[in-house]
């Protein structure tokens, strides 16, 4: 399948999980106000740092090896592999669960929860497994070239169940502890279809199993596995390091804005950084083609097969995510008035961060790069250096300019992240960025969304919220499928296919 067919459905799928997303923070939003907000990002980013912590990197891990072990013809190893990974995510998910259940009215001192609140961290604790198997599982899929069944389960069925889990519990009984109960439910469902379609999807790839004594097969398996876990570990544990840290990255600042502001000027810059990690979603869509991929090429030693991948996604990223940030800077205060008066106030913190993401994106995928040829422990490195650069800027840039101040730290954070990436891809693969390609796909970007969506923006200057928002939403929309047409036909002239 060609890269762009491949993209589009991947695509299509995130940007869908992108606007449920979106929609599910303005139910919030609206509904629970900026201060219950607040409380609710604080909880929801506990949960996803301890989902991280639980994962041990495993998912990318099943990324890269099932597609190096698919490119070498070595079916055989696969379905052991599943297990070195799964085994340990479910023993080490249990424990801790079991762990948060015990220590919950602890906890909510600790944290400076309501005592109420330990039974929403109960339900949370009980969601943690699933909530790591999820990921782990649909990276097995991944790496056995299964890209549309991550856009099945994560992008479509965990927002949509979500997305009506949410909209009920907030119109029903509008609490935080019902509101982070319909937010965790759906990982459960989404672990368990996973779990059956990767079984399914690992039978056909390793076919029949050849008969063989029983004890021989016992004993070289047990060997196989060893070896496998040694091998697989070695890999997945720094990963496993670096996302733990990602998560942090994605809830730090926010947290450093809830100790030192409190929690309705932490619910704002809360809804601002889900509104740009929206965009973060299209990166997503093209790490999850690019990753099995370029994993294959380099264990066959495609060498130039992998530099040509990495032009075309970084091509792909700057088309796709360059309308979305930019959209975001024109229509700022439009956009964060839809979740009340009391959220305009972020419109400045979201433009620094729209603009940093969007540099970030041109430089291309240079985390994946990194992690499919094995270099995970660089990685880690480089992410340990970012959360140091957060948690050392944040606190008196937020002193001097609010939420300001810790958009523009976080800002920063990137630049440094991006550049030593950069570097290190140079060093380590041998290929950079080509300025010609980002420029081919910037100029529809900018072009299209720019002149159309700040027309649209000047024209309706007096006009109603809604209405202004109407106009972003054609405007995205129609690139949207422009970019999809173009992407399907292999049309667009950037050298696709």
């Amino acid at each position: 399948m060609r890269l762009g067919r491949e993209s589009s459905l991947t695509f299509a799928g995130i940007a869908t999980n992108a606007g449920l997303a979106f929609v599910i923070t303005w139910l919030i939003g609206n509904s629970l106000g900026a201060s219950a907000t607040g409380s609710f990002f604080q909880l929801t980013s506990l949960f996803m740092i301890a989902t991280s912590v639980v994962g041990l990197g495993a998912d990318t891990g099943l990324v890269r090896a099932l597609s190096r072990q698919t490119a070498l013809q070595q079916s055989d190893r696969l379905k052991a592999t599943v297990k070195v990974a799964v085994v340990p995510i479910v023993c080490l998910g249990l424990t801790l669960s079991l762990v948060l259940w015990l220590a919950a009215p602890w906890l909510v001192v600790a944290l400076g929860l309501e005592p109420d609140q330990a039974a929403t961290l109960r339900v949370l604790a009980l969601a943690l497994t699933p909530g790591a198997l999820v990921g782990v599982l649909l990276g097995g899929s991944r790496g056995l070239g299964r890209i549309s069944t991550y856009t099945v389960v994560q992008n479509l069925l965990i927002p949509i169940t979500r997305l009506v889990a949410v909209w009920a519990v907030v119109a029903v009984v509008g609490t935080v502890a019902a509101t982070v109960w319909a937010w965790s439910l759906p990982l459960v469902a989404a672990a368990l279809v996973a779990a059956l379609l990767l079984r399914h999807q690992l039978q056909s790839a390793a076919g029949v199993d050849q008969a063989q004594d029983h004890v021989e097969q016992a004993e070289d398996h047990t060997a196989a596995e060893t070896g496998l876990a040694r091998e697989f570990w070695s890999f997945s544990l720094p990963r496993g390091g670096a996302v733990v840290l990602e998560r942090v990255l994605d809830w730090l600042d926010v947290l450093i804005v809830i100790a030192m502001l409190g929690p309705a000027a932490g619910g704002v810059y809360g809804v601002v950084t889900r509104i740009v990690q929206a965009g973060g979603m299209l990166e997503a869509a093209m790490r999850i083609v690019m990753g099995p991929r370029l994993s294959a090429a380099a264990a066959r030693e495609h060498h130039d097969e992998a530099r040509h991948l990495f032009l075309r996604v970084t091509q792909l990223l700057v088309l796709t995510s360059w309308p979305f940030y930019i959209a975001v800077a024109i229509y700022g205060g439009d956009v964060l008035g839809l979740f009340g008066p009391d959220f305009e106030p972020g419109w400045r913190a979201l433009v620094i961060l729209a603009v940093a993401m969007a540099l970030k994106n041109t430089a291309g995928a240079l985390q994946t790069v990194l992690l499919m040829l094995g270099q995970s422990t660089v990685q880690l490195r480089n992410k340990a250096v970012q959360v140091l650069v957060v948690a050392a800027l944040t606190p008196p840039f937020v002193l001097w300019w609010g939420i300001e101040g810790a958009a523009t730290a976080f800002a920063l954070s990137i630049v440094v992240d991006t550049v030593r990436a950069a570097i290190q891809v140079r060093r380590t693969a041998g290929y950079g960025n080509d300025v010609a390609g980002v420029l081919a796909a910037a100029v529809p970007a900018t072009g299209v969304v720019l002149g159309v969506g700040g027309a649209a923006g000047a024209l309706l200057g007096d006009a109603d919220l809604i209405v202004r928002i109407a106009a972003l939403a054609v405007v995205l929309a129609g690139y949207g499928a422009l970019v999809l047409f173009m992407l399907r036909k292999g049309t667009w002239g950037l050298g696709l296919s």
